[in-house]
């Protein structure tokens, strides 16, 4: 996964397993999984509890109520197996209840159950209910459905900033009348329920299979930074959904990876180890930081765009601290101001965020995996490294428990993604908007015009790009990274002030050229003086460009061997202004005309 913040400017039923001894034979562990029934309940309604024990002839246990508090709704029993949870009769918003087991037979086994409980004043369902573009001067009808509430009928409203205006207000039912380009955020409220719907305006090619995109928006924006918003349900849920802005569009890693502060009431479905324990997952970045998270499967929507079920990671949200092979927990950014954002989509070029390199069918023996996925972090041993299975495309039968890029679960457009940008008048502007496009050649809007394709090697997803006498074998297209990335060269002079970037006397003329296999294609850039360019505050930045290993005193890389500096030309989101970049996954089926994926395009 590449690291969307190498060079940023600025500085359902969840249960988890754990291990123990006590009553059972040296070297076997007792395991507890629970199970709640049903998962959502309304206020006043109750749900059954279940605790199964393995290992041990001790099924005992004693339950706890650990959050919002002890007192939010009651146990019928706290020491019989089954009991009942008891829902409060009065709830002020949706509230996820976590409830906690406690082995008798060893109190260092515990699992836990999260519970969904609704406002007392129901919610509200809309429809369309993900993120939606409209094209300039069209409209987009609205309705609200009302759940578990005696109310029949919203009040509709548009958040202050947004573009457009309401028509044919109804109970139940509204028309949006996209008048001017921009974004809008369209409320359903009644009583304390409430309901958002992200509408994008777009000059034209708007569809289904489109979603905005923006430079200067999210909760903490950054230049160059490009953010999108989907919509986020537990599987199997179209009531209990959240739409979450200011996820990074990030074509340099695989899979949705969401802030554990951005969905506070989802209660998404955990993934399992073969020990019933819950996976965890360690990503490391370039710069020392990390993000540590339980994977879980969700249901993403984006536009008509949907992917059922899919492993996710859900950040910073593990009750166990993060292996010391991961990192420091102070390193694992767990706000949205240190993420830069509430979450990473991850388009590129792969599947999974691991493919058979973590699968057990990729040969690799377990003392040699990446320290990547995590389980049994309860045992006595902590968090262990283990295999994680990418499913049927790795021939594996074991359910898919690896994070998932959604589109290829996408049912048409699902071989890859168009993102276009358009650039910012005179090199640096406030914001900047585009589209980010589902599907090649799967549809009239996302027809394959690009001039060159620059196929990659499975899994490597890298080219060679040769520039001033270097030549970089591992080069590639990301559209997380803020700036070009290159080795250092005399040519160019780093900011004093800031080592991650180049601050040139003067706007300078560059080029190079892009390989792969037998084709070549060369690519005329220009760096200019970072603190000139960021001088303004604007987010929208051309021409910003720095080293790829910031601070580095010139690199002599020759035929993939530097001595000093990074041997990699990261082709960040200035790469992405004024032109149309396709990436293609690999293993999905691409238009007849562009060689096997996976592949760039331009």
């Amino acid at each position: 996964m590449r690291s969307f913040s190498i060079f940023l400017i600025v500085s359902s039923l969840i249960f988890l397993v754990a291990c123990g001894g006590g009553g059972t034979p040296a070297g076997v562990a007792i395991t507890m999984s629970v199970s709640a029934n049903p998962t959502t309940l309304n206020p006043g309604q109750s749900s059954t509890l279940t605790a199964t024990l393995t290992n041990t002839s001790n099924t005992s246990v004693t339950w706890s109520i650990v959050s919002p508090s002890s007192s939010f709704g009651s146990l019928t029993s706290t020491t019989t197996n089954p009991t009942t949870y008891k829902a409060p009769t009065s709830v002020s918003q949706t509230t996820v209840v976590t409830i906690m087991a406690t082995s008798a037979a060893s109190s260092s086994v515990t699992a836990t159950v999260q519970i969904t409980v609704q406002s007392s004043s129901g919610t509200i369902s809309l429809s369309p209910a993900a993120p939606q573009t409209v094209n300039l001067n069209g409209t987009l009808p609205v309705t609200a459905t009302l759940n578990n509430t005696s109310n029949n009928s919203v009040t509709w409203s548009l958040a202050s900033g947004s573009v457009g205006t309401l028509s044919n207000q109804a109970a139940t039912s509204v028309t949006y009348n996209a008048t001017a380009v921009g974004s809008a955020t369209l409320t359903a409220t009644s009583g304390s329920a409430t309901q958002s719907l992200a509408i994008t305006v777009l000059t034209s090619g708007a569809g289904s299979n489109v979603a905005g995109i923006s430079v200067g928006s999210g909760p903490a924006p950054y230049p160059n930074g490009v953010f999108t918003s989907v919509l986020i349900c537990p599987p199997g849920s179209t009531t209990n959904c959240q739409t979450v802005n200011g996820i990074l569009v990030d074509t340099g890693s695989f899979g949705l990876r969401i802030l554990g502060q951005a969905i506070p009431n989802l209660a998404l479905t955990p993934v399992t180890y073969s020990d019933g324990s819950q996976m965890n997952e360690c990503v490391q970045f370039v710069d020392g930081t990390f993000i540590w998270g339980p994977i879980s499967t969700a249901t993403i929507s984006i536009g008509g765009e949907t992917a059922s079920g899919v492993p996710v990671q859900v950040i910073a949200n593990s009750p166990f601290e993060p292996p010391s092979t991961c990192g420091p927990a102070s390193s694992n950014p767990i706000t949205p101001q240190e993420l830069n954002g509430n979450g990473i989509l991850g388009v590129g070029p792969e599947p999974f965020d691991c493919g058979l390199t973590c699968d057990v069918n990729g040969g690799l023996p377990l003392s040699e995996l990446p320290a990547l996925y995590y389980a049994s972090c309860g045992s006595s041993s902590g968090c262990q490294v283990v295999y994680a299975s990418c499913g049927a495309e790795c021939n594996d039968s074991t359910p898919l428990q690896q994070v998932t890029n959604p589109v290829i679960t996408f049912a048409t457009d699902n071989n890859g993604t168009l993102i276009s940008m358009a650039a910012p008048a005179g090199g640096v502007a406030p914001t900047a908007s585009g589209t980010l496009t589902f599907g090649i050649g799967t549809q009239s809007n996302n027809g394959l015009t690009a001039a060159t394709i620059l196929p990659v090697p499975s899994e490597v997803d890298e080219f060679t790009t040769v520039f001033e006498g270097q030549t970089l074998l591992t080069s590639f297209i990301d559209s997380g990274s803020n700036g070009l990335f290159f080795p250092n060269w005399p040519g160019l002079t780093i900011c004093s002030d800031n080592p991650s970037f180049y601050c040139p006397g003067s706007a300078t003329a560059l080029s190079a050229i892009n390989e792969a296999g037998s084709v070549e294609s060369t690519v005329n850039f220009t760096v200019d003086n970072a603190d000139t360019l960021l001088a303004s505050g604007d987010f929208a930045v051309n021409n910003l460009a720095g080293p790829a290993q910031a601070g580095s005193s010139p690199a002599t890389c020759v035929n993939g061997n530097p001595p000093t500096g990074d041997c990699t030309f990261d082709f960040g989101f200035p790469f992405f202004y004024g032109q149309t970049i396709f990436t293609a996954i690999d293993g999905q089926s691409v238009p007849a005309t562009a060689p096997a994926a996976p592949w760039f395009a331009y």
